[in-house]
């Protein structure tokens, strides 16, 4: 399983049309809900491509009892910190 944490890797696959790399090199691919709300936003690069691909990857972090560490963190990369599984920045 890979956890992608920031938007800015996905927009780069995007931008190479090569977001399946990912389905072919990890058995499972997931974003926490801040990542994929960052992707979807109106005006980001590749927007639409990236709605459409991770539409059915997004996963729910539960942060109640998260404690932050990281000041230069966004709530992306926050919400993957709490989960146990590979991350890419």
């Amino acid at each position: 399983m890979i956890l992608i944490a920031d938007s800015s890797a996905l927009i780069a696959l995007s931008i190479c049309n090569s977001l399946g790399l990912l389905d072919q090199l990890f058995k499972e691919v997931l974003v926490p809900r801040a990542v994929y709300d960052e992707c979807i936003k109106l005006g980001k690069p590749e927007a639409k491509s990236l709605e459409v691909y991770l539409k059915d990857k997004v996963c729910t972090v539960d942060m109640s009892y998260f404690v932050y560490l990281d000041a230069f963190a966004d709530a992306g990369e926050s919400e993957a910190k709490s989960e146990r599984v590979i991350v890419v920045w």
